[in-house]
């Protein structure tokens, strides 16, 4: 069950680029305005690298908590099907099969 958790964790780090390069280019453009001397620039690079702070941290804070629930449900599915294999066998195959009535009839309504 471990492809799940990697499966998260490709998600997250697709996501981790878009922000990286969100909180590059707010750096960037912090550094761009360094030199105006303006007191509402300043004001506004102020909070601006607060507001950077705080959600560099909730990003990181919300991937850590996506990949720890990730682990968890791949261990308690991994558990599940090695204490219990006949029944996920017989589920799967039910589902399978209903999937199967579903898709034939859906082909033959057409």
């Amino acid at each position: 069950m471990e492809n799940s958790t990697e499966t998260a964790g490709a998600t997250a780090n697709g996501n981790g680029t878009q922000f990286k390069e969100l909180f590059d280019g707010v750096d960037d453009l912090i550094q761009r305005i360094a030199d105006v001397q303006s007191p509402e620039i300043q004001k506004i690079r102020a909070k601006a690298r607060v507001a950077l702070g705080a959600a560099r941290s909730a990003v990181k804070d919300s991937a850590a908590h996506v990949q720890r629930q990730a682990r968890q449900l791949a261990q308690t599915t991994d558990g599940y099907v090695r204490e219990s294999p006949w029944q996920v066998i017989a589920a799967a195959t039910a589902i399978g099969f209903l999937a199967g009535l579903a898709l034939g009839r859906r082909g033959s309504a057409d």
